[in-house]
Order: C-alpha cells, then sequence, then structure tokens
C-alpha cells in the first residue's frame, strides 16, 4: 500500500520526528511510506534514521513572515489544542491542497491537530488514521468536544496508553464506528540481555515540568553518596534546560551529571545500566518501553497510564510514588548496590518489551489496516485499484555499526558494502599520511581493531573506508554505535603513550574517528570546591618524572608565552592532586573577561602537561558537562588601596578538545 505520514516537521532533532520517523522504518519493509512535513526542509535530520526507501515531502521548507495567511490562525485545527499555535491558515490550505490531490490507500497523522485536519480535509481514496499521542483527558472541556466531533469522520484512532483507550471520548467513537486500537509506539529491541558494566543512570524525555527532572536529580544525589562512581546522563532540550543545570551545579553534581541536548537513542539506553523516569504524568508507556527493549531495568513513578501498563514491580523494573525523593533514591540505590539484580531485571525488561517490537508492532498496524479496510466507513475500493507493483528497495548505503568491546578492542559490522577485503581507517587533514587497515573477517561483513593497532594514527580525526577486493574505496556512513566498552582503561597499559579513539558522526552523516595520542596526560576526575580556592584530582599516564615541586600553572590564552603558577600540586602512585587559588589568578588578569588553559607540572625539565578529561565516551565533553563558578570579591591590596574592589568569578570549563581551561570575569 501507499502509506503517508503527516507530522510537523522531519528537518529536526524532536520528539514528535522520532514518533514518525519509528513508524516509518517499522511499516517501510510492506509498504511505500512518505513523510509529509508541514514546516521544515524535505531533508530529515540525521538522528531518525529513516531508510533511504522513505521519500520525506516538505510542503512549506521555508516560508516568508509576510506571506499571505501567515498571520492568520489556523481555522481547523481546535484554539485550546496544544498544538494550535504551530500552525498558521497557510497551513491548513497547503494541507488541504496536499491531501485533496493524494493517491494515498492511507494517511496517518500523528498528533491530535494534525488529525483534525485530516478529519475535515478527507483525501480522495484513502483510510484515515490518527495516532493520538496526547490522553484525551489533558485537552480543555471545549477540546474535547470539538475533538469528539471532528473525529466521528474518521476510520481509526490509536491512542497510545490503554487507559486513555477506555475513556468516554473513545466509547463515543466506537458507537459512530471508528476503530480504536491501543498500539504501542515501536521499539528495537537489543540483540541480547548481556551488557558492559557502565555505572550509567539515563533519563530521557523533554525538560518540561511534569517531567520531574528535580526529583530525578534529588534521588541520584541521594544515591550517589552511597555508590560514588555513578553516572546520571540527563537526556533532551526544553524550556528548563538552565534551570536544570542550575539544580545539578546546586547540588554538587558537575563531575557526575551530563546534559546531553538531544532525543536519547537506542545506543545510549544500551550503555545504560538504570533509566530513571520520575514523570508525575505520562503520555505514553514509551519511555519505559524504549528502556525494556535494550534490556535496561527501569525506575519508574507509578503515574496513571505510564510504566505501570508495561512493567511488573519487583520483575523488570521497580515503581516509585510520585515525588518521592527517599523511595525514588532507595530503588536507585538497590540496583546500583545488586549487578546481579540488575541483570536478572534487564533480560525480563527485554523480554517484556517484545510486545512492543517493530515486528509486533507492524503486525498490529497490518490488522487495523484490514478491519478499516474491510469495513463500510470511508471511500476505499470505490476506485478500481490500480497496481502500484512490488515495493521497490533501494540498495542500503555502505554503513557501519560499531561496538567498542573494552581493553581498546573495536568491531565493525558492515552493511551495504559486496566484495569487501578489509577496512581502511585514514588520517584527514593537510600533511597527515597515517594508514590503519585491518582485514574483514565473516563474509565480508566485521573487522575488528585493537587499541595497539589504532596507536599508529596520530591525534586529530579520521576517516573510515570499505575497500573491495580491487582497491577501491567506499566511505563508510554512521549506523549505531554502542560505546559501553569506550571506559576501559585497560588497554592503556600496554601502549606506551595516552591514545584514545571516539567515533562520532558528521554532518552529512559519516563515520569519523576522533583521536587523542600524548606522549603524557593527566586525565581529570573532579573539580572540588572550597572558599577561596579549587582542587583538581586525576590520574596520570605516561612518562611522569616528580620533581621537588610539582605546580599548577595557568597560560594566558590571549598571550600563550605568559605562564602563572596558581597553586601546589602533589604527585603520587599515578595520581594527582593540585590545588587553583583563585587569588593568584585575580592577581594575574588584566581584562574584564579572559580565558585560560591549566596545566600541570611535575617539577622536572619536561614540557607542562594541559589537564584534560577524555577517558570516556563524550567526543564533545563541553557540550553536555558545566562546572560551577567559584566567585570572590578582590583583596584590598591587590590594585593599591585607591582602586575600587570588584567581583571576580572563576569557572572552569572544557575546550573542544575536552581540555580544562578557566574563564575569569569581572562581575558588576
Amino acid at each position: 500500500m501507499n502509506i503517508e505520514i503527516l507530522v510537523h516537521t522531519a528537518a529536526t532533532d524532536s520528539p514528535g520526528a522520532h514518533a514518525a520517523a519509528r513508524l516509518a522504518r517499522t511499516l517501510a519493509p510492506q509498504h511505500r511510506l512518505t513523510l509529509v512535513a508541514v514546516r521544515g526542509a524535505a531533508t530529515a535530520h540525521q538522528a531518525l534514521r529513516l531508510p533511504e526507501t522513505v521519500d520525506v515531502v516538505a510542503l512549506a521548507p521555508s516560508v516568508p513572515s509576510d506571506a499571505p495567511h501567515e498571520e492568520e490562525t489556523s481555522k481547523l485545527i481546535a484554539a485550546g489544542d496544544p498544538e494550535f499555535r504551530r500552525y498558521t491558515r497557510g497551513d491548513d490550505l497547503r494541507l488541504d491542497g496536499h491531501l485533496s490531490a493524494s493517491d494515498a490507500d492511507v494517511v496517518i497523522a500523528l498528533s491530535s491537530a494534525l488529525g483534525m485536519v485530516l478529519a475535515q480535509c478527507p483525501p480522495p481514496h484513502a483510510r484515515r488514521v490518527v495516532r493520538q499521542p496526547t490522553p484525551v483527558e489533558r485537552m480543555p472541556q471545549s477540546v474535547r468536544e470539538r475533538w469528539t466531533e471532528l473525529y466521528r469522520d474518521l476510520d481509526a484512532v490509536v491512542p497510545l496508553t490503554r487507559a486513555d483507550a477506555g475513556s468516554p471520548e473513545y466509547a463515543t467513537l466506537r458507537a459512530a464506528g471508528v476503530e480504536v486500537r491501543h498500539i504501542p509506539e515501536p521499539v528495537v529491541l537489543a540483540d541480547s540481555p548481556d551488557k558492559p558494566p557502565t555505572q550509567v543512570v539515563i533519563s530521557a524525555g523533554r525538560l518540561v515540568p511534569h517531567r520531574r527532572i528535580d526529583v530525578a536529580l534529588h534521588a541520584f544525589a541521594r544515591a550517589h553518596a552511597a555508590h560514588p562512581h555513578w553516572q546520571l546522563r540527563v537526556f533532551g532540550s526544553g524550556p528548563l534546560r538552565r534551570e536544570v543545570r542550575d539544580l545539578v551545579i546546586a547540588l554538587r553534581l558537575h563531575d557526575h551529571v551530563l546534559l546531553v541536548d538531544r532525543e536519547a537513542t537506542e545506543e545510549d539506553f544500551h550503555d545504560a545500566e538504570i533509566a530513571l523516569a520520575t514523570a508525575e504524568r505520562w503520555d505514553s508507556a514509551h519511555p519505559a518501553l524504549h528502556a525494556m527493549a535494550q534490556a535496561t531495568p527501569v525506575v519508574a513513578t507509578d503515574a496513571p497510564a505510564g510504566a505501570a501498563e508495561v512493567l511488573a514491580s519487583g520483575r523488570d523494573g521497580l515503581l516509585v510514588p510520585v515525588a518521592d525523593v527517599l523511595a525514588t533514591a532507595r530503588a536507585l540505590e538497590r540496583y546500583m548496590a545488586d549487578p546481579r539484580l540488575r541483570a536478572a531485571h534487564g533480560a525480563q525488561a527485554r523480554q517484556s518489551a517484545e510486545t512492543a517490537a517493530e515486528a509486533a508492532v507492524s503486525d498490529a498496524y497490518e490488522d487495523l489496516f484490514q478491519a478499516v479496510r474491510a469495513g463500510a466507513r470511508g471511500r476505499w475500493g470505490r476506485r478500481r485499484r490500480r497496481d502500484t507493483g512490488p515495493v521497490v528497495r533501494s540498495k542500503t548505503p555502505p554503513t557501519a555499526d560499531c561496538h567498542l568491546l573494552g581493553n581498546g578492542m573495536w568491531q565493525l559490522t558492515l552493511r551495504g558494502v559486496d566484495n569487501t577485503r578489509s577496512v581502511r581507517i585514514k588520517e584527514q587533514g593537510k600533511g597527515r599520511t597515517g594508514v590503519v587497515e585491518t582485514p574483514v573477517t565473516d563474509g565480508g561483513m566485521v573487522a575488528r581493531v585493537d587499541a595497539s593497532a589504532l596507536a599508529a594514527l596520530a591525534e586529530g580525526r579520521a576517516d573510515v573506508y570499505a575497500v573491495d577486493s580491487k582497491g577501491r574505496e567506499r566511505r563508510l556512513r554512521y549506523g549505531s554505535c554502542t560505546l559501553a566498552g569506550a571506559r576501559d582503561v585497560s588497554h592503556l597499559g600496554a601502549l606506551h603513550h595516552f591514545h584514545w579513539v571516539l567515533p562520532y558522526v558528521t554532518e552529512g552523516g559519516f563515520l569519523r574517528l576522533r583521536i587523542w595520542s600524548r606522549s603524557r596526560h593527566a586525565e581529570l576526575l573532579s573539580v572540588e570546591y572550597g572558599d577561596r580556592s579549587m582542587w583538581l584530582v586525576g590520574w596520570l599516564h605516561g612518562g611522569w618524572q616528580p620533581g621537588a615541586q610539582p605546580q599548577l600553572l595557568l597560560r594566558r590564552r590571549q598571550e600563550p608565552q605568559h605562564t602563572i603558577v596558581v597553586g601546589a600540586a602533589r604527585i603520587e602512585d599515578g595520581w594527582f592532586g593540585a590545588e587553583l587559588s583563585a587569588e593568584a589568578t585575580m592577581r594575574a588578569r588584566l581584562l574584564i573577561r579572559e580565558n585560560w588553559d591549566v596545566l600541570l607540572a611535575d617539577g622536572s625539565d619536561m614540557e607542562p602537561v594541559r589537564v584534560a578529561r577524555i577517558a570516556d565516551d563524550q567526543v564533545a565533553r563541553r557540550d553536555v558537562q558545566r562546572f560551577p563558578e567559584l566567585v570572590n570579591e578582590e583583596s584590598a591590596d591587590l590594585f593599591g588601596p585607591d582602586a575600587g574592589r570588584s567581583v571576580v568569578g572563576l569557572r572552569p570549563y572544557l575546550t573542544a578538545d575536552n581540555e580544562l581551561s578557566l574563564v575569569v570575569t569581572e562581575h558588576d
């Protein structure tokens, strides 16, 4: 069949776009799929991972603000709908024009707003289905009445929770002949419930008030006090991002919480050992199912129409009361302290999530399509059905899935390439000639690279190619990457220098490696704060030769030849601790705002080394980690008795290369 999916946009990394992509990936193997985007470009965001066989049609790639009807509000969407303000009268007219000319067999709308439009603008021959992501009870009463009136004309509605499907409004729709079926959003199952230990907790979703990320942070802070090696990763964007960041700093969790401004992927859930969901209300059980599918046990609030629909507490996760910080912390501690319990619940969670696997969801939609096709509603079948022929499948582009297995071992699984002899990794950049080549085994599908081979590559970046039997190269695209093994530093013991490699995706969707290669390295683990100074703690690798007086140094970014000593350091048994004095830094400043790079000197004649945080799985840590600012008032004698005193802030940050620097700012 020819199926169209209506979505607000496919050009962003938004929850709605991801939901559309998940549904498209599920239905694409059996049907012709087109995403119809009301706004945004006709190119899907690379994070959506749309199959090449799915087309994207953009109704308004760009709309001038003075275009006709763009200042008028939509006439087809009820004013109280959550998405009412996103649409204009111009969008109404474009949607009506597209749907009136559509040759689709089925049109699926992915929001109540687009569902209202679809109800009033019927395509000539298509069945009309709405996947309703918002529970009806959350709508204002006036919107519910209008919603029920319009949805009577649809063929089917898919509520995303069982509780919502039982509401009186859906009973009214059933009585009017509308097919109402609860079908979960599809999830991708992990290949196996076996997972490497990572000591990572994941919390994913929009940063909005009802998600109660404050409960998650306070609970993690309590649990972390007893289990200090664990880390929390908060995925998602939203209006509360600044408040969340400020709370992380207030709780002194800056070394242990990462804020990732994007949607979480299957790999992110797979790389975590515990999922944390603290919403006070749920729109669907999908956040819990997403984690369960990756064999990650879930600590979730027992709110209606959410995780409780799919999760059996004590079997594949733990349910806690809404907004109960203490109960949430105890559940986290229970999992943190017991790896066998995590493994058992994770395995059961994956099994429970099979009902939402792509194959099961695809079958559920096939049953739904057959039901509405056999029904008496609509005009499907009133025309002579033309044979559209078999579904055409384009060839998968050359792609590599990465798995970091630990101990510096990499595994690349290739797709979309034939006759592959080897995988070639080439340094990029002028004058860079380093190459690592490894044979492909398992029928030309798998290449394994170890740390000793990659150690030949110099610091910088490298691209990855598949090489066929004739020596021809094909650059590999980025598929999926599970990085749990990236945090294993055991391979460094076999190397004479510090060497760290991480994969990432380029803007064009290709696989690229970021490489750090240094003769000596000072890895930062924590930054602790006092009244007038900071303490840096970390470990060392390489040829360190501690002299009589190791020191912490600052080098002015605007004047690299100018270096000052800001505190004493101690080096012992491969570890270092160093004090960064606020007063010494304030005495050296010349500008209202300036940047200093942080270096560690071991007291020998060797060059000082930049302090950095590299030995992890974050290619760009500056985007996900923020440190508190140390604020002090300048001493009275800094600039003489007649000079005015000012307040100066010192805030550490990590650069694009994950190296530690300091911004010094004078405040009003």
